[in-house]
């Protein structure tokens, strides 16, 4: 359409000439007089061409348009400078904008709940013991809670749970919760089919409803509407399901609420809450509580009654208490993100980094390319063009540049957003939106053309601003080679390796502490073992003795098959969670009931294990014996820090045969007859928690993780395991069958997601550098060549041309470096919570870092340096 205007507009000026050169013969001009003077009254063709276009177009369009057209040939003339800036642009900015939308999403996208400002879920932590956490609150102080005048509107209570939903289609364990009747109403989340639980239904034996997931109705029943209303059997008693969740319901899981609360990773089942008397006399203090404040009122006064009433209650059963337990009150967006705030924020901070190091790379490409180009810029400038022409030429090349990035930055993004999520541990995947945010797509661009215009700007003014006969008189390379734009690139080479620094030296801290936690030991056999997780419940597993049965025939049966070395049972395996399960305090049997002595006193996790548990998994004996399957006395076996904080600086084998208390100080004594090593959950860098371990016919478990230890692949026989189980009960789920492998694995989901990603970004970084450094270096080369030259003409050798070119180019360099090296071990100081053994100023991971930069930035100047070295002189000087 363009060429054919401009034919249409050629022929239009054509005739006009034609009719004015008849027009002067017929006047009595010769033919050739007549045509000269056609064409001087018309004067210039382009210039009556341009006033013509003006007039049909708008001429800063064109002139944008045309601006856009050149860049885009002026690329295509270079396309290593134009894939290399591209590049660059795309990695700083497709991974800001990926890590941007999962931090939005997880820490300030709101939550889908009706105001969830007002939504708060309610602890007690005991002042005198701040290492347990915020403690669930007992029955009796929830309904106490929910009958006051508060400046609570609504308040609810959840307590994990698992139902073995069978009778219907293959049995299944269904992670589950215990809730009260308004649990749905404080999330303000209704139903979406059927209707919630009612207030009659708090009362034993009415209690028979479930509520169940979106999920599981479409799963297990093809979400035909007449499941609600179908009696199903859950733990062996008949249940109506009266209800369906709706899809977006958002839930805590795991140890989010309660750090001694362990719930399962999917939650599909939901039964009311219908305390026994037995239960309303017993202080269990074991259940989460969730309070809707009024509309208005502060967390804090709302705090402050409920740690009132909470204290009255506990003076009144305990008058000469001197304990006053505080109530936290946490917002709903911190119990999902409260663990994912750092390592997220860490993981930004690292990809704004990296952001940093592509501009300051991008600008050093600029300048150079500033530099290469200043003869021809101000060649134009000489024949007439204006400097503000020429310098939109270059700001539009730059953002034209920096756009292509962008886009393919959004691309990259949207790829590694799925990743991201992929890796990130069950808090990021449960918040993370894996649609498009639009936000960060605008983010993209905006950032696109801001560093488009800034890298372009800059290396561009310090070509233009020069005169034209100082540019016209010295080659392009000569013009730009020292002075003040060399001081700029080498400031600029110094940021960047400072930069990369940084970044490279925090994963290097966290690659290390990954290391540290892999290979720590955690008392117990990871390799070659499978681990099966059994739920037993209902009328038929209600004895106790019939589950200590179960399980102990499980075990004997497993033991028989093939491949199989060991095999045991316990209540929770170690590395699931150090503080979730049973938890009490141990005493002396001399104790007294006093409030000192329990403040004094250790809390241990309570543990049920058979016979075979120790061997199957490994634990070390360190003194006295294992238990038996008949055991005639109340007895138990202790880790060794529980050994060591009730009985300090005693050996081990003094402390066999004395007996302790668990829970208060008045129950059944128990002897010691075996000290273990300690255990701990992966990745904790605290010290082994405290843990007593009992029989379990004397402390028996309904829900057991059977541990075996086998000859070869553990995975192979999960099929045999299954069969086993199938034979004992057929109407029985196996919750889950994995090796401990793979559980470990799960359980370092938060430190390994925050250790790749910045790794990932570190290794970028140190490309960036190395391509930064070398581009400088290389342009330097480039600017001495003549020197170089003569040097090698008067006899320099080609190792001192090396030399001092290399070291020229690593001056920045080792400034960058020094700068970065401080900055990062300050900046790992604020980190020491995410390093495990190892300090923030460790000399190893450091001084790793400090050679791998030093080498990378050494090969990057070397190679332009050695190709300096063999130039040839007679070249050179005529250059």
């Amino acid at each position: 359409m363009g060429r054919r205007k401009e034919r249409e507009l050629a022929d239009e000026l054509a005739i006009h000439i034609l009719m004015q050169t008849e027009d002067n013969i017929h006047s009595g001009m010769s033919a050739e007089e007549a045509r000269r003077s056609a064409s001087l009254k018309f004067g210039s063709l382009e210039s009556t061409k341009e006033d013509v276009r003006s007039q049909r177009s708008l001429p800063e369009l064109e002139s944008l348009l045309k601006d856009v057209s050149y860049a885009l040939r002026g690329l295509r003339k270079n396309p290593g400078f134009a894939a290399a800036a591209i590049v660059t642009l795309a990695l700083g900015i497709g991974a800001n904008t990926a890590i941007f939308d999962v931090v939005h999403s997880v820490l300030l996208k709101p939550l889908p709940y009706p105001s969830a400002e007002q939504l708060y879920a309610v602890g007690a932590l005991v002042p005198q013991m701040h290492q347990l956490g915020p403690l669930p609150v007992p029955i009796q102080s929830y309904l106490q809670w929910r009958n006051a005048d508060t400046a609570v509107t609504s308040m609810a209570a959840i307590q994990p749970w698992q139902g073995n939903l069978t009778g219907d289609g293959e049995p299944e364990n269904l992670g589950g919760a215990r809730v009260s009747t308004n649990f749905f109403s404080v999330l303000g989340v209704p139903v979406a089919h059927g209707r919630s639980f009612i207030v009659e239904e708090e009362q034993p034996g009415n209690d028979r409803v479930v509520v169940i997931s979106h999920g599981l109705w479409q799963r297990r029943y093809g979400g035909d509407p007449s499941a609600i209303g179908r009696k199903v059997d859950v733990n062996g008693e008949g249940h109506v399901i009266v209800g369906i969740a709706p899809p977006s319901l958002l839930l805590p899981t795991g140890t989010q609420l309660a750090s001694r609360l362990l719930f399962a990773p999917h939650i599909d089942i939901w039964k009311p809450i219908a305390p026994t008397r037995d239960q309303l006399r017993a202080e269990n203090w074991n259940y989460a509580v969730l309070a809707r404040l009024k509309p208005g009122e502060s967390p804090e006064k709302a705090r402050q009654q409920l740690e009132t009433m909470l204290n009255a209650r506990m003076r009144a059963q305990m008058p000469n208490t001197k304990v006053a337990l505080i109530v936290q009150l946490t917002r709903i967006r911190d119990v999902y993100a409260a663990k994912a705030r750092l390592p997220l924020l860490l993981v930004l901070a690292a990809s704004g980094l990296l952001l940093m190091i592509a501009c300051t790379n991008i600008s050093n490409l600029f300048f150079v390319r500033a530099a290469h180009r200043s003869t021809e810029l101000a060649t134009r400038v000489a024949l007439g063009a204006a400097r503000g022409r020429i310098l939109s030429h270059a700001i539009t090349e730059s953002t034209v540049l920096a756009i292509l990035g962008g886009t393919l930055g959004a691309v990259i993004a949207s790829y590694s957003k799925r990743l991201l999520i992929a890796l990130g541990p069950d808090d990021v995947r449960l918040l993370a939106d894996r649609g498009v945010f639009v936000p960060a797509l605008l983010f993209a661009l905006a950032a696109s053309v801001m560093i488009g215009v800034v890298c372009g700007f800059f290396p561009a003014w310090q070509a233009y601003k020069r005169s034209i006969s100082c540019a016209l008189q010295e080659s392009a390379r000569t013009a730009l080679g020292g002075g003040r734009a060399g001081r700029v690139r080498h400031i600029l080479v110094a940021t960047q390796m400072a930069l990369a620094t940084m970044l490279l030296a925090s994963a290097g801290l966290l690659l290390h502490s990954f290391f540290n936690v892999t290979a720590a030991d955690l008392g117990y056999q990871v390799e070659r073992i499978l681990a099966v997780d059994v739920a037993l419940s209902g009328p038929r597993y209600s004895p106790d003795a019939s589950r200590v049965a179960f399980y102990r025939e499980l075990a004997r049966s497993v033991r028989e098959l093939p491949g199989v070395r060991a095999a045991g049972a316990i209540s929770q395996l170690p590395a699931v969670s150090r503080s979730s399960g049973a938890q009490q305090s141990v005493y002396h049997d001399t104790d007294t009931n006093s409030e000192s002595v329990v403040l004094a006193r250790p809390m241990a996790l309570i543990r049920s294990v058979t016979s075979g548990y120790f061997a199957a998994s490994g634990t070390a004996l360190r003194a006295g014996r294992f238990f038996t399957d008949h055991e005639s006395l109340p007895v138990a076996v202790i880790s060794e820090s529980l050994a060591a904080h009730l009985w300090r600086g005693q050996s081990l084998a003094s402390i066999l045969g004395r007996s302790l208390r668990h829970g208060n100080v008045t129950s059944k004594p128990l002897l010691v007859v075996g000290i273990v090593q300690d255990v701990r959950s992966s990745g904790d860098a605290r010290e082994p928690a405290p843990i007593m371990y009992r029989p379990d016919d004397q402390w028996t478990s309904g829900a057991m993780s059977l541990v075996i230890q086998t000859d070869g692949e553990p995975a192979v026989l999960a099929a045999a395991v299954r069969a086993v189980i199938r034979k004992m009960d057929s109407n029985l789920p196996v919750t889950a069958i994995r090796t401990l492998r793979e559980i470990i694995s799960e359980s370092l989901a938060q430190q390994r997601f925050q250790t790749i990603l910045i790794s990932l970004f570190a290794l970028v970084a140190l490309l960036l550098g190395a391509v930064g450094i070398y581009g400088v270096v290389s342009y330097s080369v480039a600017c001495r060549t003549r020197e170089v030259g003569l040097r090698i003409a008067l006899g320099a050798m080609k190792g001192d041309v090396v030399l001092s070119i290399v070291l020229a180019g690593m001056k920045p360099v080792l400034a960058g470096l020094l700068i970065g090296l401080a900055t990062a071990v300050v900046v790992a100081v604020t980190l020491r919570s995410l390093l495990y053994g190892i300090a923030p100023a460790d000399p190893i991971s450091l001084g790793v870092v400090a050679i791998i930069l030093l080498f990378t930035s050494g090969m990057a100047c070397y190679i332009p340096a050695r190709r300096a070295s063999r130039l040839d002189p007679m070249l050179a000087l005529r250059h």
